[in-house]
This record gives structure tokens, C-alpha cells and sequence, in this order.
């Protein structure tokens, strides 16, 4: 009992109040075109898939603590915990074994879930803009749904794959009032090693990979608890 009591008066204390915070966001969600390159056997030899996607989007939540002050200056630390989401669609594949057009018949998305641990320096001005920059590392799984080719046979891109994922942000934020923060920022994101298995037609297997870079822009709003 005599901890609960303690843990109420801290969490209603004005320190606490500022120290804690919950944001969500959201906005557009661009994929840097992969090349996704394997050995396809038979015939066997290295063959990549070049892929161009859509203007996605991205959607996301965190919960952060904003760290002691170290030492006087102008830079605060604060940490998060992230969970977000992306998901974008193919707008054009090209495989190197059949030349470099085009293929037809192109469908499918990539969808992404991440959770990062977040550690983002705020720049204080005294007023109510504050710019920031940080870095996050963590994990990523992509679930890959992609087919082109000619029907009724296709060539499939079709699999899960969890791997090392690491972000760097830079952003700014202003101050409704001293709860409320609207914040827009844009996060180089990228997932490492993602790979899949491919699949076509004929029943040629391999597996393909590759880094998977995205630049994701958000708009979001923070509140201090």
C-alpha cells in the first residue's frame, strides 16, 4: 500500500507530469526502390528484381521519458519506445533475366511493422518552437506480397522477414500549451537484409534480399502526462 501511495503522488507531481509522454503520428511513406537479387535455380546465376513503388503511408505511437539535465546548455535527451507501421504499394518491377523493361501485371505491397527504441536531443530555444534531431535502432517485419508477369502464370515475391532495423530523425515541434505539442518530422528509415523466397511459373525457387531504405514524413501530436 505504502508503494501505490508513492507511486500516485509521483505520477500527480508537476515533475512527473512533465517527464512522461505519449505521441501519435502519421504521414507519407516512401520506399527507396530495392533491387532484390538472388540465385534463381534453375537456371541458376544471380538475377535481381528492380522494383519502384507508390507514394505510401506510415502511422505510428510512442512513449517517452524526458531525461534529467546533465549538464546546462541548449540540448535536452529524451528516450522513446516506437511502434509504427508502413505499408506501400508496387508500381513497377523490372527482372533482369528478361531484359530491362518493365514487367506487366505488377501487384502487390510491402507492409512493415517496426519498433524502435529511440534516444532524440531537443534543442531548447526558450520559445515554443523546439527542434530536435535523434537516431533509433530496432526491428523490423515485412510481410512482402508481390507478383508480375504474364497471367495466368506469375512470378511471386511472397514472404515474411524480421531483421535489424535503425533510424535517423530530424524534426521540430511547437507548443500549444504546456501539455499539448504538434510536431513534424521526417525519418530515414532502414531495414536490413530483408529477404524472400521467389517463386515463378515454372517452379524456379530461390531467394532474394536486399537493404530496404525509406524516408518516412509525419506530422504528429505529443502529450505530457
Amino acid at each position: 500500500m505504502r508503494f501505490a501511495v508513492i507511486a500516485l503522488a509521483l505520477a500527480a507531481s508537476p515533475a512527473a507530469a512533465q517527464d512522461f509522454y505519449g505521441s501519435v503520428f502519421g504521414g507519407a511513406s516512401l520506399i527507396q526502390d530495392p533491387s532484390f537479387s538472388g540465385t534463381i535455380t534453375p537456371p541458376g546465376g544471380r538475377q535481381t528484381v528492380d522494383s519502384d513503388f507508390d507514394t505510401g503511408f506510415g502511422l505510428g505511437v510512442a512513449l517517452g521519458y524526458k531525461l534529467p539535465a546533465l549538464a546546462k546548455g541548449p540540448l535536452s535527451l529524451r528516450t522513446e519506445l516506437e511502434l509504427s507501421f508502413s505499408d506501400s504499394n508496387a508500381d513497377s518491377i523490372g527482372f533482369s533475366g528478361n531484359g530491362p523493361e518493365s514487367e506487366n501485371n505488377v501487384d502487390g505491397e510491402i507492409k512493415t511493422t517496426r519498433v524502435f527504441a529511440n534516444l532524440i536531443a531537443d534543442i531548447e530555444t526558450n520559445t515554443a518552437f523546439t527542434p530536435y534531431f535523434g537516431a533509433g535502432i530496432g526491428i523490423a517485419r515485412s510481410n512482402l506480397g508481390l507478383s508480375y508477369g504474364a497471367q495466368p502464370g506469375t512470378v511471386q515475391i511472397d514472404d515474411t522477414s524480421t531483421d535489424f532495423s535503425a533510424q535517423l530523425i530530424l524534426g521540430t515541434s511547437y507548443a500549444i500549451n504546456e501539455k499539448v505539442s504538434i510536431f513534424g518530422d521526417a525519418r530515414y528509415i532502414r531495414d536490413f537484409n530483408v529477404s524472400s523466397a521467389r517463386t515463378s511459373p515454372a517452379g524456379f525457387t530461390g531467394t532474394v534480399s536486399d537493404d530496404i531504405s525509406t524516408v518516412n514524413l509525419n506530422v504528429g501530436l505529443r502529450f505530457a502526462f
